[in-house]
């Protein structure tokens, strides 16, 4: 049992390294997009790019219909027949959906006091297009379990974004809306790369890809709603913020995230291999069970440090202006660490449950936390979000736990 152990642990730990490195570029083009916009812009252009990109996210998590987890899920079954073409195809035919969804958002938010400018909604359109294609050909590649492929793309993205964002610096030219627009550009470039790696384009779009959409769009209803969920879960409360404190506030509030946000790479990598090496059939539900509590409490302790290092560094990095931030770092490094569970059981309910169970306890968590944003928020504004965010990941840990171990025991053989 030792011996088999330890060639799980150390295979887990391979792919995750490899997973892991993927997102560090991500997160670092991420953290420095971050860090240039906050001291260049401020609290309220930091606070308007989080709206555009919150924006994207949530039309995303319906414009996909949940294919983008689905067809993950089909491509990791080996004795499903669903090829990646296929995939390709039905998001494809999908985007335009997502222009029409992003475009009544934009306009919508316009009306309200945001009073989003033309260019700007413009660059948050294109922002959402792109997010929902990089977000789709991303996970189709993990379900490929082409790892590698991912973390160059991703590494080679980083740095290009990287370089067009110090040029928009130096020349003068780095706004809310030149900054969305450099981010849609990447994503869209990003995209093209993995649909033309992917082989999608040799087997061809047409030739079966109908026949297999309506049953990834079935099985994607569940996650979707477990992608609009997480939305909710995980960026609600900074439209609310928005609306009711402005985007001043929001910039703030978004600052005090960075930290416990970065470091959410962690469960997100080891959280991508346990759930595509569980839907392989690769490691058994014991073994990776053992393995996402040892992480939970490592993890832990990394955000305990992090907190106090982003106590001292927050008003050094991003500027004066963002000193509220450390008010709220605590709560929503907490938070991060209670949402750490969640994640860890969110991958053994992909690995080993049933697709049509997925969203469950997103749904639930997601609930609770529209009602704790609505109540709280406009009560005690920034301070409000934060412990909202601690309490609304509370249920949704206390939800995916139970719900993952009555899935699990439903499907032991």
């Amino acid at each position: 049992m030792r011996e088999r152990w330890a060639r799980v642990s150390q295979r887990l730990r391979g792919e995750a390294l490899i997973v892991l490195f993927a997102r560090i570029a991500s997160v670092g083009v991420g953290t420095v997009f971050v860090v240039l916009t906050a001291r260049h812009l401020g609290p309220d252009g930091r606070g308007e790019v989080v709206v555009a990109f919150t924006i994207a996210w949530a039309t995303t998590s319906v414009a996909d219909l949940g294919t983008s987890i689905s067809g993950r899920i089909s491509l990791l079954d080996p004795d499903n027949d669903v090829r990646a073409s296929d995939v390709v195809s039905l998001v494809a035919a999908l985007l335009p959906f997502q222009f029409v969804l992003s475009s009544a958002v934009v306009a919508v938010l316009s009306a309200t006091s945001l009073q989003l400018s033309l260019g700007f909604s413009i660059a948050t359109v294109a922002l959402s297009m792109a997010t929902m294609m990089f977000n789709s050909a991303t996970s189709f590649f993990f379900g490929l379990r082409r790892y590698r492929d991912v973390l160059v793309v991703e590494a080679c993205l980083a740095g290009i974004q990287v370089i067009a964002l110090i040029g928009l610096l130096v020349s003068s030219r780095l706004t809310p809306t030149s900054a969305v627009l450099t981010m849609a550009v990447g994503l869209a470039c990003g995209s093209l790369w993995f649909v033309r790696g992917s082989g999608a384009i040799e087997q061809g779009l047409r030739s079966r890809g109908a026949t297999r959409w309506r049953q990834l769009i079935i099985d994607g209803l569940s996650p979707m709603a477990g992608f609009i969920a997480a939305f909710i879960a995980f960026r609600f409360d900074r439209i609310v913020l928005a609306i009711v404190a402005g985007t001043h506030s929001l910039g703030i509030y978004a600052v005090a995230l960075t930290v416990p946000g970065t470091l959410r790479i962690l469960p997100s990598a080891v959280a991508q291999v346990v759930s595509d090496r569980g839907r392989s059939h690769v490691d058994t539900v014991a073994g990776l069970r053992r393995l996402t509590r040892i992480f939970v409490v490592v993890h832990t302790l990394v955000l305990a440090v992090a907190a106090v290092a982003g106590w001292f560094l927050l008003p050094e990095v991003f500027g004066e202006g963002f000193v509220e931030s450390r008010d709220l770092l605590v709560v929503v490094t907490v938070a991060e660490a209670v949402l750490s569970i969640h994640l860890m059981h969110q991958a053994l309910l992909v690995g080993f449950g049933r697709p049509k169970g997925i969203g469950v306890p997103q749904v639930a968590g997601a609930a609770v936390m529209v009602i704790l944003d609505l109540v709280m928020i406009p009560r005690w504004g920034m301070q409000g979000a934060a412990w909202a965010l601690l309490f609304g990941y509370s249920v949704l840990a206390f939800a995916s736990t139970t719900w993952t171990n009555y899935e699990l025991r439903r499907n032991r053989p």
